[in-house]
């Protein structure tokens, strides 16, 4: 097994695709923290403004202390796939 790393993801209640990110990561070992905002939370609608991204889950990875953001559910997956450069 690969290195364990470390993401934050950004949810929302009753969300399938944040319950697969999560589990995702799991089941690959890694660590991840999650902060669950509803839907029209302040902070989630800035955020999807500045990222561009118009859904959940948001996920990023930290590196000390960057933030790369990676995308959603299927963006992670490939994401996880794709070797370390």
């Amino acid at each position: 097994m690969s290195e364990s790393r470390v993401f934050f993801l950004y949810t929302s209640p009753q969300c399938s695709f944040c319950d697969k990110a999560k589990s995702l990561l799991e089941q690959r070992g890694h660590k991840f923290v999650t902060m669950e905002l509803s839907w029209d939370h302040p902070t989630l609608t800035r955020l999807k403004e500045e990222m561009d991204w118009p859904t959940v889950p948001m996920v990023f990875e930290l590196e000390d202390r960057n933030h790369k953001f990676v995308g959603g559910f299927t963006d992670l997956q490939l994401y996880l796939e794709t070797p370390d450069e």
